[in-house]
C-alpha cells in the first residue's frame, strides 16, 4: 500500500510550480462581503430544495440560542448508510459552508458523481451550525449568560478538587469583545459535544447547582451542540466531517518531499479522534478518511496538507487535544459505543479538516479554498460509495501527514 500510495502522490508534486498561498500583505483590507449571510444561506438551500426536490430534503434540525434555524441537507437514499459533514461550528471560521453549499448543488443537481454517491450513501450535511456566531463572525455562539470562564476543579489524576466545586465555572468558554471594548464569554460549540452531559467537567465541577439552566446535568445548555448530536442519534451516520479554519502555518524544512514541500505555506490540515478511549477500529477508519483526503490534495496540486499537530517556534508543540467533548473525539466514541453494542463495521471515523483562511485573510481566495474543501469532501464521498475507503492502509496516515509549525502572523510571500 505505502508503495501504491507514493505513486499516486508523487506527480502531484511534480506537477505543482505556482504559489499556494492565498499570501496576506501588512495593508490589506481584511473583508467578509463574500461570505453568506445567514439570510443568504437559507436562500440558497431554500431554492436549492425546490429546484430539486426529489433529491434535496432540507429539514431543520434544532435553532440556535438566539433562535435562528440550524438546518440540515439530506441527500440520497434513506436505506443506504449515512455519513455527516458539520461545518461552521466556529462562526468566523465560513470557508466550510461555502463549500457545503457548493457541494450540495453538486449533488443535488444530478450527473456523474451525484449518481455515484447518492445511488450508495445518504449524505447529511449541516452548512451553518453557529448561526448566532457568523452573524457577528465570532467563534463562540454569543449566549453571554454562560459561565466567564472555563472550569479548572480537577487534579492533574482526574480527581476532583473539592476546594473548586461550585464556582459556577464553565467547561469551555470563548471571549467576545463588543465594539466599545467589553469583554463577553459564550460557548465554544466545539467543546459540548460530551456523549454523556452528564459526566461533563461542566457538571462535574458543579454538583451543587443543578437547579440551575447551565449546570443540569439531564440537559446540554448548547442546543447547537444538542442539534448536531440529534442528527446523529437519529441517522446513525458511520463516519463525521468537521471542517474548520486554521491559523497560519508551515511545512517544516525537514519534512520527507514525497508528502509535503518543505517550507511552504500549509493550507489545510486534518486530524482524527485523540481521546484515548476511542476504539482502534474508529480511529483506522478516520485515518482512512484523512489518508483519501491527502491524496485528493495532492493530485490537485497546489495544496499542502498536514497533521493538525503543530510545533511552534518557541519550541512548543500543540495538537488537536483529546477533550471529549470535541467533535472528532465525541463522534468517534459514540461509534465505539456502537461497535460495543455489536454492530458491525465499518464505522465510526471522525476527523476534523482544518482549512487555511482564518478571518485575518478575510475573503482572500475564497473561491479557491471553498474549492480545496469541496474536493476533498467529495473525494471521501467517492471512496465511501465504492468500497476502495476500506482498502486503505490506515497505518500511512502518520507518514503521508506530517505536522507542520504555526505562525503568529501572516506569513511572507516567498515569490515576491
Amino acid at each position: 500500500m505505502r508503495i501504491a500510495l507514493a505513486a499516486c502522490l508523487l506527480p502531484g508534486l511534480a506537477a505543482a510550480a505556482q504559489p499556494n498561498g492565498p499570501w496576506i500583505t501588512n495593508e490589506q483590507n481584511v473583508s467578509l462581503e463574500a461570505f453568506m449571510s445567514n439570510n443568504q444561506l437559507y436562500d440558497q438551500l431554500n431554492a436549492l430544495s425546490r429546484r430539486f426536490p426529489d433529491a434535496l430534503r432540507l429539514e431543520q434540525a434544532g435553532s440556535s440560542n438566539e433562535g435562528r434555524p440550524i438546518w440540515l441537507a439530506r441527500l440520497g437514499n434513506s436505506d443506504k448508510p449515512a455519513v455527516m459533514i458539520i461545518t461552521q461550528q466556529h462562526g468566523n471560521e465560513p470557508h466550510g459552508t461555502e463549500a457545503a453549499v457548493n457541494l450540495i448543488k453538486r449533488l443535488a443537481s444530478g450527473g456523474a458523481l451525484s449518481r455515484q454517491v447518492l445511488d450508495n450513501l445518504q449524505v447529511l450535511i449541516v452548512p451553518r451550525v453557529n448561526p448566532d456566531g457568523a452573524e457577528r463572525f465570532s467563534r463562540g455562539n454569543m449566549d453571554f449568560s454562560a459561565p466567564q470562564t472555563s472550569a479548572d476543579c480537577l487534579r492533574a489524576d482526574g480527581t476532583l478538587n473539592p476546594a473548586k466545586l461550585d464556582q459556577h465555572l464553565g467547561a469551555n468558554v470563548t471571549a467576545f469583545t463588543n465594539a466599545d471594548g467589553q469583554r463577553r464569554f459564550s460557548y465554544d460549540i466545539n467543546r459540548y459535544h460530551w456523549t454523556d452531559w452528564s459526566e461533563s467537567t461542566q457538571i462535574r465541577c458543579n454538583p451543587g447547582l443543578a437547579s440551575e439552566r447551565h449546570f443540569n446535568p439531564g440537559q446540554n445548555p448548547v442546543p447547537e451542540a444538542v442539534a448536531v448530536r440529534g442528527i446523529y442519534d437519529r441517522y446513525r451516520p458511520i463516519w463525521l466531517v468537521d471542517v474548520h479554519n486554521q491559523n497560519p502555518a508551515v511545512v517544516l524544512e525537514d519534512v520527507d518531499p514525497e508528502v509535503n514541500r518543505p517550507g511552504r505555506q500549509v493550507t489545510g490540515s486534518i486530524t482524527w479522534p485523540t481521546h484515548p478511549d476511542v476504539a482502534p477500529e474508529a480511529v483506522a477508519m478516520s485515518k482512512q478518511l484523512a489518508i483519501v483526503m491527502k491524496q485528493r490534495s495532492t493530485q490537485l496540486g497546489f495544496m499542502e496538507i498536514t497533521n493538525y499537530y503543530y510545533e511552534h517556534p518557541n519550541g512548543d508543540v500543540r495538537r488537536g487535544g483529546g477533550d471529549p467533548g470535541i467533535a472528532r473525539n465525541a463522534y468517534g466514541l459514540l461509534g465505539t459505543e456502537r461497535l460495543a453494542a455489536g454492530e458491525t463495521g465499518p464505522l465510526d471515523g471522525s476527523v476534523l479538516m482544518e482549512i487555511g483562511g482564518l478571518n485575518s485573510r478575510g475573503q482572500k481566495s475564497a473561491g479557491m479554498l471553498r474549492n480545496n474543501v469541496r474536493e476533498m469532501l467529495e473525494a471521501v464521498l467517492v471512496a465511501t460509495a465504492d468500497g476502495s475507503l476500506t482498502a486503505i492502509d490506515p497505518a500511512e496516515a502518520d507518514r503521508l501527514l506530517p505536522p507542520g509549525q504555526e505562525s503568529d502572523k501572516p506569513l511572507n510571500n516567498p515569490h515576491e
